[in-house]
């Protein structure tokens, strides 16, 4: 049972009818009459509040969460900094080292690609990856995708008749698709039946400038993709008979992940080196864009604390009550209601993560 509401005009005591009093006198008490709205301007007014504040609401939630998000991105980020600056130091320790402390530097060098790996897959936040495989900030209104080629296809051929091109893959759905390529058909006109075909992979397909196929998918699909596709046809385009294992290679060959880092031999240490460096650019780079968008959503939040009056929204400015479901007793400062709702909402000391929490709607 709360005894007491603190506020700038004083101590409110249930049972002091001395101190009510003095409140009384230091602050107008609204009548009771004042507190009976029309029904239509109630309803009016409750609607439009309402809405005002679902949406100040969904804004703030939202840019919580993103703010929330990005913190949490950026904590994997520093972590995977930090793993590989150890890994480029162990590996170029290891090009140096005596023979009877090289094995023992391979397995420290396994041990730390082993975390390196496990962060880029685990780190999260609400359940959600927060890194994508190459260690770009995976985060929400961020779309980025990975083009890539088949290699195989013999699209300049003469086609004598129809084929059928069959696609399969060893990961996600669909696990197979087909596309009937006529004999007549251009490279354009190949590439939209493909696209079509492609479309419940959500992968699209063009021609680039150089009259290739192109295959476009979404960042977080890559990792299915490039485990293994095999496609067979009609002897035309593609080989007939079993299925063909497709070289499938990424557009971008600079591209770089924590998996592909291999220091077995002094040949590929030393690439791996030249690799780490341009990972460590790359979270670099990662960090600062991660700093704008921060900024951004902090000046998102500001923007929606100004649209915000600095009242609690009971009283309106000519003294009658805002929400026609509170009645205050004829005794209580409704100044003093007004006050004391801000003041209590001050006092919670929570983290960026719990707002979020706050501000999401019950389900």
């Amino acid at each position: 049972m709360v005894n007491h509401i603190n506020s700038s005009t004083g101590t409110l005591r249930s049972g002091d009818s001395t101190q009510l009093g003095r409140v009384a006198s230091q602050q107008p008490v609204a009548p009771l009459s004042r507190v009976v709205e029309k029904k239509e301007d109630s309803a009016r007014r409750q609607g439009a509040g309402n809405q005002h504040t679902s949406s100040m609401l969904v804004q703030t939630s939202r840019a919580h969460r993103q703010a929330a998000q990005a913190e949490s991105a950026m904590q994997a980020l520093k972590e995977a900094n930090s793993l590989l600056g150890q890994l480029r130091n162990m590996a170029r320790r290891s090009l140096n080292a005596q023979e009877n402390k090289k094995d023992q530097l391979q397995q420290s060098l396994h041990q730390l690609k082993g975390k390196l790996v496990r962060l880029t897959r685990e780190a999260s936040y609400g359940g959600e990856a927060v890194l994508h495989h190459d260690l770009t900030p995976k985060l929400d209104g961020d779309t980025q995708t990975e083009q890539f080629s088949i290699k195989g296809m013999r699209l300049n051929t003469m086609r004598q008749q129809d084929e059928i091109l069959r696609f399969q893959f060893e990961e996600g759905q669909p696990s197979s698709v087909r596309a009937k390529i006529e004999s007549h058909h251009s490279t354009d006109e190949i590439a939209v039946v493909l696209d079509k075909a492609f479309a419940p992979r959500d992968i699209k397909v063009g021609v680039d400038r150089y009259g290739d196929l192109s295959f476009t998918a979404p960042k977080e699909a890559w990792p299915e993709i490039r485990r293994g596709v095999w496609m067979s046809g009609g002897g035309q385009v593609l080989p007939s008979g079993s299925p063909v294992k497709a070289k499938v290679e990424n557009r971008d060959k600079g591209q770089v992940e924590p998996q592909q880092l291999e220091f077995g031999k002094p040949q590929s240490t030393r690439k791996a080196l030249a690799d780490i460096d341009r990972m460590m650019q790359k979270v670099a780079q990662s960090l600062a864009q991660i700093e704008k968008q921060q900024q951004a959503v902090v000046q998102q939040l500001e923007e929606v604390s100004r649209s915000i009056t600095a009242k609690s929204g009971v009283i309106n400015s000519d003294g009658s009550i805002e929400a026609s479901w509170l009645q205050a007793p004829e005794d209580v400062s409704l100044l003093l209601i007004d006050n004391a709702v801000p003041t209590l909402l001050a006092q919670a000391n929570a983290t960026r993560h719990n707002v979020v929490a706050l501000l999401e709607p019950a389900v």
